[in-house]
């Protein structure tokens, strides 16, 4: 199929506010990706993706928008394509390690940093909006974005499932708002939660926790992931403007000071798995007639982490816990750079 320039080789995904193909430019000879967006005034949106462009061109963790037309009443975004797909895309694929989630959303919050300093807000950070490139993750798709200061924007609509309780209740947008839906993204990467499951339901009462704030309470956390972390996302999700990070560069440097141990990556409901100091360590769940969780190391059960449980739950549970307590330095120190007045529960809903 010929469209315009473009040979289309595959669709790649399809949204609210349009499709993206896999597209060859043949006056180029550029593999691309191209998103096809139907507009009512599509020289204004052209304008806009393009000053945006203009704007954001150049950083490490942004991908390109390459040009910007008009055809057949639609905006044809042209963009670099990036092989790995989206953080999306992984998600349903396989277990993304904590360590992964948290490294690609640094590489997120660089790139929001240098959009705020240029007086652009994203509007529609989400795991789907990044992408995995080899040199890192790259923030896509700012076809929601705004620019407070003038309101130009290129669509008002905005993604309602991440929008902060401010941007809900009365659109009004900032660097926090993208820096509670960073943080709700991040969320959802360390709970391996490509789809909202239960909690986006088809009454539309979760408008109402989105407007109150109580959606990542709903996400919750597992056990298995490590207190600090826990403490800065209550922070960077935190329903009040005054007690969230202010800033991209805040959040990050919050993550920053984490210092990662192992990465444990999850084979199966019932066993872990890391390389650390150049040896293979297992963490698992045993049932021989009573629950026990077992650890070994380079082949040889050691008798840290190595208990019996009177129930399964209480076994499943402390293999989380040891995966969260072995995941971090032991020497790390958190703080959150506030205290959020609703704290995330560490008990994650069952869901899927």
């Amino acid at each position: 199929m010929i469209l315009n320039k473009y040979q289309v080789l595959k669709p790649l995904g399809a949204g609210r506010y349009g499709q993206v193909f896999q597209v060859r430019n043949l006056n180029l000879g550029l593999i691309s990706a191209l998103k096809i967006v139907l507009v009512t005034e599509p020289d204004r949106h052209k304008a806009v993706v393009e000053a945006q462009a203009q704007s954001l061109c150049g950083h490490d963790h942004v991908v390109e928008v390459r040009t910007a037309d008009v055809f057949d009443s639609s905006v044809l975004i042209e963009m670099e394509f990036v092989e790995g797909g989206s953080l999306g895309d992984r998600l349903l694929r396989e277990f993304v390690p904590v360590a992964d989630s948290v490294s690609y959303v640094k590489h997120i919050l660089y790139a929001l940093e240098h959009a705020h300093a240029r007086g652009i807000v994203h509007r529609d950070v989400k795991p789907g909006n990044i992408m995995l490139a080899p040199n890192g993750a790259k923030l896509s798709d700012f076809g929601t974005a705004t620019h407070p200061s003038t309101g130009i924007s290129v669509i008002d609509e905005f993604y309602m499932p991440h929008a902060s309780p401010e941007a809900a209740n009365g659109g009004s947008f900032s660097p926090a708002s993208d820096v509670y839906a960073t943080g709700l993204t991040l969320m959802r990467a360390i709970n391996n939660m490509a789809a909202w499951g239960h909690i986006i339901t088809d009454d539309g009462s979760w408008r109402n926790e989105v407007a109150n704030g109580g959606i990542p309470a709903l996400v919750g956390f597992p056990d298995y992931v490590p207190t600090p972390l826990k403490k800065i996302l209550n922070t960077a999700c935190a329903p009040g403007y005054g007690d969230r990070y202010p800033r991209a560069a805040a959040f990050r440097q919050a993550l920053e000071r984490l210092r990662f141990a192992r990465r444990w990556v999850r084979l199966g409901p019932d066993e872990w798995s890391c390389e650390h100091a150049g040896k293979p360590e297992i963490l698992r769940y045993l049932d021989g007639g009573q629950p026990r969780t077992e650890y070994v190391v380079n082949g040889r059960r050691r008798t840290e982490f190595c208990r019996t449980f009177p129930t399964e739950r209480e076994a499943r549970r402390a293999l989380e816990r040891a995966v969260a307590s072995t995941t971090l330095v032991s020497t790390t120190r958190m703080t959150a750079r506030r205290p959020s007045r609703t704290k995330i529960p560490d008990e994650l809903p069952a869901y899927g």
